[in-house]
């Protein structure tokens, strides 16, 4: 009976390790069958993505960068027959890589036909927003437009946005505050103050003293910014502003923007790009482009028009070097090769 005993206790390891396998077993056979449904679920995206025709293929370069979409032979032969937008909302890709496309192939957007003479003739006279909605553009098109042909915006006439002060408001003038005499008129407070200034009627402060201004505190006027004046002497902007005004000192930064726009600078707008020029002055590029539109001159500088061959030079070299063999500005490099998703040059 012993023997039994021992022969029957040496049995039940073998019946857990059996288990134990077992459990391994339907385990490994659960791992399998959640990779089988990944792969098939994988399988099922890949057959969706196959019938709207595009397929993402990552660049052999470098497979850090951007995923560059191809598009399907509909897509490509909707190019130029609607916008980019409306290409990449019907095939489910980017408007990047519709627009990449299409300048691969040298086809125009479809808005360029928008330009007629007629649609030309409206800008200038409404806003830019208004012009987009009547001839189905983009503010930012018409805007571009416009700019390009050195037309200034649309705005309100000067005689239309000026006030008409009647008797009756004059008369509020030094009796009343500013404050108040803007809130009844529903205007600013320093137009207010502008006017009894220009008329020399004293502010009505309401029994406080007028403040008094130094001999030290009146020579800095006009000669550093009156937003420093104020921070000095401890009082609102508006009321150095009003300060000197009345002593007819102009202010020191309409001075020295004024005093940057010379002859020689002024010669050079127009004749070369407003980066050159920016280049060459030190002022902002914006700040030129602002001044060159406002008084209507126009840039004599053609676009640089990208080749097939210049194109496929992107990313080959680099920015710099291509924007100087090419006589570019290497932004223009920068900006067309971000747009068609192509790797920097990695020496």
């Amino acid at each position: 009976m012993a023997k039994k005993k021992r022969i029957i206790q040496s049995a039940k390891p073998a019946k857990t390790a059996t288990k134990k396998l077992s459990t391994i077993d339907t385990a490994a056979k659960a791992k399998q069958a959640v990779k089988k449904s990944s792969v098939t679920s994988k399988s099922v995206k890949k057959k969706a993505a196959a019938k709207k025709g595009v397929e993402k293929t990552r660049s052999p370069q470098n497979s850090s960068h951007a995923v560059t979409t191809k598009l399907s032979r509909a897509a490509i032969s909707a190019l130029g027959k609607q916008t980019d937008g409306e290409i990449a909302k019907s095939f489910g890709v980017s408007i990047a890589s519709v627009r990449a496309e299409r300048q691969r192939r040298f086809i125009k957007p479809l808005h360029w036909s928008n330009w007629t003479p007629e649609a030309v003739a409206l800008l200038g006279t409404m806003s830019d927003a208004e012009v987009a909605k009547r001839i189905g553009l983009t503010v930012n098109a018409v805007n571009f437009r416009r700019r390009r042909d050195g037309i200034a915006p649309f705005s309100q006439s000067i005689q239309s946005k000026t006030r008409t002060w009647s008797v009756n408001e004059l008369k509020w003038l030094g009796k009343l505050t500013d404050a108040e005499i803007a809130r009844r008129m529903e205007m600013d407070s320093s137009t207010v103050a502008a006017k009894r200034i220009a008329m020399g009627i004293a502010p009505q402060r309401k029994g406080r003293r007028a403040r008094v201004w130094s001999k030290r505190e009146l020579a800095m006027l006009g000669k550093i910014p009156d937003t420093q004046i104020a921070k000095k002497i401890g009082v609102p902007r508006r009321k150095v502003i009003a300060m000197r005004q009345s002593l007819g000192i102009e202010s020191p930064v309409v001075v020295a923007n004024q005093a940057r726009w010379t002859p020689q600078v002024i010669a050079m707008l127009g004749t070369m790009s407003d980066t050159e020029v920016s280049r060459q002055t030190g002022i902002s590029v914006a700040s030129i482009r602002s001044y060159r539109v406002r008084h209507q001159i126009p840039s004599t500088v053609q676009q640089y028009r990208w080749t097939a061959e210049t194109i496929g030079r992107l990313g080959q070299l680099p920015d710099d070097e291509l924007a100087a063999e090419l006589g570019i500005d290497v932004v223009k490099v920068i900006n067309k090769r971000n747009m068609l998703n192509i790797p920097v040059f990695l020496a």
